[in-house]
Parts: C-alpha cells; structure tokens; sequence
C-alpha cells in the first residue's frame, strides 16, 4: 500500500459545483465571489441568479474555497477533497452582518464545526460525511464517530448505542431531513434501543450533520441525552456518477444524477448488501453457527420547480437477521444452551416528502415534511429435542407503524431578528409481544399482549436577536401534548453568545426537556384487573444548564470547555418491593413487565475540554477529557451511580495524510484514536440465590455498587486513494481495538458450571474495504 506505482506526470483536475444561500431565509444569492483559494492561475466563478456556481479546471487534492459577499461575513470550506471521476458539490449558507461595512475591521469566517442550525448555541458539533470516513474506528457511522466527541462513550463495543454526559442511550433522538425516524441500525436489540451493531446510513448519501449533547434549542422534543439531526445530500444534476464499494460490511452501489440537461432536479441512491450473506449464497460457510446477514437501501429524489418550490422524495430502509444455530450433533450438547437455537430479525423502513417554498418578501420560507415508518422487530429462543425437533422458549415482538408530519415557518425579519414557528404531529400503531416457557410452572407465561394506538402533538416557537456581530441571544418554548397520558409540557430554552474577541467566544445554554420513552413502557404491564397502570406516568423530564468557552488560537486550532448540570426529575421507577431500586435511567433497552410511578430523580455534574486542531497541511488531532458524575434516586431515597457513571473519559486521535506521485495526485492516510475511560457500575451476582433459582440473580440491594476495570482501547485506519483521469479508486482498512484487548463487560451466574464468570467486550473488529467511483 504504501509503494505508490510509477504514475503519468500529468496533473488530474476536476469540478466543484454548488449554490449559495442566505443562511436566514434560504434566498439564493446573486453575485457571490468564489475563489480556490492558492491556486495558479487563479480557478473562481460568480453565483447566477439561482445562486449556482461552477468552478473547472479544479487540480484534484485538498482545497481551500473562499466565498465573499458584499454585506455578508465572508466564509471559507476549508480542505475540501477534490477527486478525479467525480464532481465536487458544494451547498453554502452565508451570514449577513449586522453593522453597517464601514464599522467592519476584521473578516470573519466560517466556524469550522458549528452546527448547521443557527438556533443553537451551546453542546453542538457539525460534522461531514468525509470527516466520519477520516476518524479511525468510526466503521463509517455517525454514532461511532461522535464516541470521539467530549461528554460521549459507548455502552458497549457489540453496537453503536452511545452514553451522552452519564445519561441511558434511551435517550437519544435521530432525525432525518428535519422529522424522527425509528433507530437506523441493523441489529438493534429490543424495546427502546436506539443503536445496533452495523448502521443502515450510508457516507455516500449524507451530507453535513448536526449533533447535539445537551441544552437543545426549542426546535427538539422528545430528546434527554442527544440529537443526531441527519441530513441527505442531493445527487449531482450535472453529471451522472457511480460508486461501487466492496469490503467487509458488505457490497455497496451508489448512483446518481439528474433528470435531464436543463432541469436542476436529480437523484440519489445507494443499496448495500451483507458481504457474509454472499458468500453464504455461493456456498461458502463463514459464519459457522453464527450468521449475521443484512441489507438496506437509501435513496434521495430532488423536484425543483419555477414558482412552486422544491420537492424531495427520501427514504431508508433495512433488514437485518442474526441466529446462533445449535449443532445438530447430540454428542457436542454439554450445557442446555449448547441445544438451542438463537434468532432475531428485524426491519425497519422510513419514507418521506419534503417540500420548501421561498415565499415572494425574499424574507420567508416554508417547510413541510410527511414520513411514514414501519418497524417490526422479533427474537426468538426454541429448545431441541434429540430430533432436533424444536421447542419455543421465548419470544418477544414488537411491531410500529408511524406517520409523522413536521411544517415550520422561518422568516427573516431584519439583519438582527429571525423568527421560527413550526408543529410536529405524529400517530403511532403498535403490536407488542412477550412470552415466556416457565419450567417451574410447566406452562406459557405471555407477560405481554397488547396492541393499539396513540397520537403525540408538538408545537415551538424560537426567536434569534442579535444584539451585534458579537452577541446574540436564542430563545425560544416547545410544547408537547402525547396522548398516552393526556398531559400537556410547557419547555422553555434559552441560548446565549457573546465573542470576546474575534477569538474568543462565551456562551450559555438552558433548558426544560423531557423523552417519552418506548410505548411498552406504559402499555404492557397490567394489573390482575386489566387496567394499564403505568400509562399515566409523566415523561422523563430534565433541566439542563450548560456554560461554555472557545478560543481559536495559531491556525486552525481550538480550545473549548463547557461546563454543565443535568438535574433529572419524574423519572419512571419501580413501584413494588422487588423491583425498589429500578429507574430506566439505567438500562438501553427491554420491556418493562412490572408497575412504575414517576416519582424518580437523576443528576449529571461535569466538565468537558476539548483540544482540536482542525484538518489542514495535511493532518489533524482531537483530543478530549470529560469528568463527571451520573447519579439517580428512586422511592428509597439513597443517592446512587448509574450504571454510566464511569466518572472520566479521555479520547486522544489523528490523523495525517501524504500526497504521492510524480504530480502528487495521490493520498496516503493513516489514522488512529485511543479511547480510556472508567469502568462501568454493575450489581454484584447472588451466587446463593443463583444456584437454587438456576439463573443470574443480583444483589439489588447493592445496586450498581460495583465498578468494572478501566477500558482501554486503540482503533487504527489506514487508507491509499488514486486518481487517474476519468475515475478514482480508494483502499482503506478500518480496525476498532486493534491491540485486541478485550475488555471486560460484566459478570453472569453460568448454569452449567454454577459458578459467576466475567462477560468480555469484543476483540479486534478489522474492516476491509475497495471503492471506485467514476
């Protein structure tokens, strides 16, 4: 890999094409300057009255783009990565000053990492999709990568489920073009979970995205911990392009272009299949007794029009199946679990319409999303005979169908105020299942058998004044009505901003929040006289409060500290003698069979501090501290850890890349991140209580009393791109833990050996993969 071939002295050059808009009100730009900042002769355009622009000739590599407005703050995309066989798109916002052009001394730029939404000021990252293929072990997935992100931690190396600032992963809203989706990961567990073990999101169909760890601006509801707000990218309506990528998460095909040569409409799509599955279909059996198989498609259809404004059509979906079959050889059976057989399925599927219509002030735009989804999520576990006949010892289903309409109106009062309303509206059918063979009993036990439906309403309104280029406020109140417990939340949220200097920046954020947690929550327990007792539980709420500090400093590096509380209140708890020390403040995911009340509490206490050096001259580092507490109460009213409070976590990564080649029109990267964090809490095993009962009995009394060892780990990639003149081809090799430690994840009673033995996380995870586009 690291040899490069005798290479043509010829220079690749390629295209960079793209639209400028007001950031306010979406209005196309006309005029606008923009330059390839360092190049010889000088490579610029000019936007059109559309706001299009149009750059050839562009030498293929990293480039520095400047874009300069008269009135507007200027704003530069640093590094952008030009390959040959494949146009470059840009889609730019620009910010217009509030002072006049005689009070401007200083040109300011755009803030490399702010997210893409104005309303938000404080606990927001904006980050690209080629960012997520540069961070080692990120396994191209947005969840992944933002584990690199002060305040974030896995809760597991299985799948991707995240721990933002000690909260569940319970917690975490997904968006996709501005409206909820159901959790987009194949093999995502059972009820609640909002991770898997591979994601369906394609890099090549996501643009920009926007993730958010607390104090959220007005605009998101139903979120505690985290917002990962996904955003699609449009295909390229100038040129017809392909990519096809080979490697261990499976065979990929993206395709994209436009509708014909004078209209601006095009499409994008992407399939994926499981690279295990295709080696299963042509006979090869690599996966043994364990066979992990999936598949998903994504696809993003762009209709603008003269008068009416644009349309899209967006969609993702996936199925997923995982089984550990028993050997079908008796002699092998030396533990009961030796003879059963394990499977889970899933899918899940996400449509939607989007419609943007700039209204004729040149000051207002409106939004309207419409998405339908389908979940249907099922496990199984059957026992054999000696003819390997099969016995059903449990099952758990859970099935959603949702729609969801999302319509928000934003107007652009003046250079200092920006107004956004919207309401969000969405009915949920549900089906939900669990059963359960009691030996003791000699019978079924079905602990859960319900189906139905609800409906949930959300209303918010935000107001953005800024005082000057220096100081802006966001504020703004989101309301919830859910018709699972009729109760009706008020939410303020509050942002503030102030720059020092034009290197230093103060900010503020705080804020009412609440989640509603899985429907099975309230529904599936019921009392002997049938009534559905924990469908009038409160939503857990939260009130977070966050103050933070940035200072740019040199050439592209930051400083950023922020400082934050949580404060958790009517959070759901156990309601009975035995279950006394149950929150859902501690678990990621399951059916909850047993009575709750609201009358639980939770805090989270930390700082953060950040050191990063933003991609240029070829390289780049983060490195990230986090210290904090994550404690929870429940009707005992003892203080205690959470299962997430790990109390550090530190994040240290890089990467460099070298361009090759006579006319160095090739790259060589390589990367790495090492993650060291606390150990989780667990509860200590009854081993006593284990033995009589014949299974894993813990000593709730001592409820997460117990700390796992430290983890550590250290993820590597390495990756070779090469240009010729009418298509590139890339190979990278990705490996999360690539020192092989096993960490531990816990302690379980085993049956067999009646003893408690020490559950270990996953070993080296190396991914291979070629993709060529053209």
């Amino acid at each position: 890999m690291l040899v490069p071939a005798h290479l043509s002295a010829q220079k690749f050059v390629s295209t960079i094409r793209g639209r400028v808009v007001d950031k306010e009100s979406k209005q196309p730009l006309v005029g606008v300057n923009v330059v390839v900042l360092q190049s010889n002769p000088v490579v610029g355009a000019a936007t059109d009255e559309e706001g299009n622009f149009l750059m050839q000739s562009v030498n293929v590599g990293r480039n520095s783009i400047r874009f300069t407005y008269i009135g507007y703050e200027d704003a530069v995309v640093a590094e952008v990565l030009v390959n040959s066989g494949k146009e470059t798109i840009l889609n730019v916002e620009m910010q217009e000053r509030v002072n006049n052009m005689a009070e401007v001394v200083v040109t300011q730029q755009r803030d490399k990492g702010k997210a893409n939404n104005e309303f938000a000021s404080v606990s927001a990252r904006s980050f690209s999709a080629e960012e997520m293929n540069r961070y080692a072990g990120t396994l191209n997935d947005p969840a992944r990568m933002a584990q690199s992100f002060a305040g974030v931690m896995t809760s597991n190396d299985e799948n991707n489920q995240i721990v933002v600032r000690g909260n569940s992963p319970r917690g975490l809203l997904w968006r996709m073009e501005g409206v909820e989706i159901p959790n987009p990961n194949h093999f995502a567990g059972s009820e609640g979970a909002t991770g898997g073990g591979v994601s369906m999101l394609s890099s090549n169909m996501l643009t920009n995205t926007d993730f958010y760890s607390g104090a959220f601006a007005a605009e998101y509801g139903n979120a505690l911990s985290g917002v990962f707000d996904l955003n699609l990218r449009k295909g390229n309506a100038g040129k017809r392009e392909f990519a096809i990528q080979l490697g261990v998460l499976g065979a990929e095909v993206a395709l994209e272009g436009g509708f014909g040569k004078k209209y601006k409409g095009s499409y994008l799509v992407n399939y994926r299949y499981s690279t295990l599955e295709l080696f299963a279909l042509m006979g090869f059996d690599i996966g043994g007794n364990v066979s992990p198989k999936y598949q998903d498609l994504s696809f993003n259809f762009y209709f603008p029009t003269q008068k009416a404004g644009s349309f899209t059509v967006f969609g993702l979906g996936g199925l997923s199946g995982l089984g550990e079959k028993a050997k079908r050889d008796t002699a092998t059976w030396k533990s009961f679990s030796d003879k059963t057989d394990y499977n889970q399925k899933q899918w899940m599927g996400v449509a939607g319409f989007t419609h943007l219509y700039l209204l004729p002030d040149a000051k207002t735009y409106i939004k309207s999303v419409l998405s339908y989804s389908y979940t249907n999520n099922s496990s199984t576990s059957d026992s054999l005979d000696g003819d390997f006949k099969p016995f059903n010892l449990s099952e758990d289903l859970f099935i959603y169908r949702t729609w969801r309409a999302h319509v928000l109106a934003h107007t652009k009062l003046n250079t200092r105020n920006s107004v956004r309303v919207g309401g969000l509206f969405s009915h949920n059918d549900y089906k939900l299942s669990s059963a359960l063979y009691s030996f003791a009993a000699s019978s079924r036990l079905n602990f859960v058998d319900n189906e139905g439906s609800t409906w949930t309403a959300q209303a918010y309104m935000q107001w953005r004044h800024r005082f000057s280029d220096r100081l802006q406020m966001n504020t703004g109140l989101h309301f919830t009505f859910p018709e699972i417990n009729n109760k009706f939340y008020v939410e303020p949220r509050l942002g503030m901003e102030y720059k020092i200097t034009e290197a230093q920046t103060l900010s503020l954020g705080a804020g009412l929040h609440s989640r509603v947690d899985a429907i099975s929550t309230y529904v599936s327990y019921k009392t002997p006289n049938g009534v559905m007792q924990n469908r009038q539980l409160d939503f857990s709420r939260a009130f977070h409060f966050v103050t933070g500090y940035s200072l740019s400093f040199l050439k592209d590096f930051r400083f950023k500290t922020e400082a934050y509380v949580q404060y958790l209140f009517r959070v759901p708890v156990g309601n009975d003698s035995a279950h006394r020390n149950y929150s859902i403040m501690n678990y990621n995911e399951g059916f909850v069979q047993f009575p709750l009340q609201s009358s639980g509490h939770g805090i989270n206490y930390g700082i953060e501090l950040t050191v990063e050096k933003f991609f240029s001259r070829q390289y780049f580092f983060v490195f990230t501290t986090s210290l904090f507490d994550s404690r929870y109460k429940t009707t005992e009213n003892v203080w205690r850890s959470t299962a997430y409070n790990v109390n550090y976590v530190m994040n240290a990564l890089g990467g460099k890349e070298f361009t090759v080649g006579k006319r160095k029109n090739n790259i060589i990267g390589i990367n790495t991140r090492i993650i060291w964090r606390g150990g989780q809490r667990y509860t200590p095993v009854d081993l006593e209580k284990s033995i009589t009962e014949n299974q894993t009995v813990t000593r709730e009394e001592e409820a997460f009393s117990q700390k796992l060892p430290d983890y550590f780990r250290i993820d590597f990639g390495a990756s070779f791109r090469r240009n010729k003149k009418k298509y590139s081809w890339i190979f990278s090799f990705d490996a999360q833990n690539i020192i092989n430690r096993q960490n531990v994840a816990g302690e379980v009673y085993d049956v067999s050996k009646k003893l408690i033995v020490t559950k270990r996380n996953l070993g080296i995870v190396p991914v291979f993969s070629w993709k060529v586009q053209f």
